[in-house]
């Protein structure tokens, strides 16, 4: 027989589970059961998607190393390069 558990999280928290189960095609039971299991015993049969799971478990280190990365920057030609976020693309600003 199966018992219930309850968790009082913030909101934010709750509209993050539930945008990651619906990306994911699963219940929020379903998906706490299996990160309860994964924690317990080390695995578990469940598709997390481990390519956003390991994005997820960045530490601030590696944040704050993508954030050094995507900075504007000069190269040894002087031109300047940013980085556009919502494109995914660097820019290049000749020197002239």
């Amino acid at each position: 027989m199966s018992r219930t558990v309850s968790a009082r999280i913030p909101k934010e928290m709750h509209e993050n589970l539930r945008e990651k189960c619906n990306d994911l095609g699963c219940s929020i039971n379903d998906y706490i059961v299996a990160c309860i299991e994964l924690m317990i015993t080390g695995s578990s049969e469940f598709d997390f998607g481990d390519e956003e799971d390991s994005n997820m478990q960045k530490t601030a280190k590696d944040i704050q190393s993508d954030e050094e990365k995507f900075k504007p920057h000069y190269d040894c030609h002087g031109n300047y390069y940013t980085y556009d976020k919502d494109r995914k693309m660097w820019t290049c600003h000749l020197k002239v």
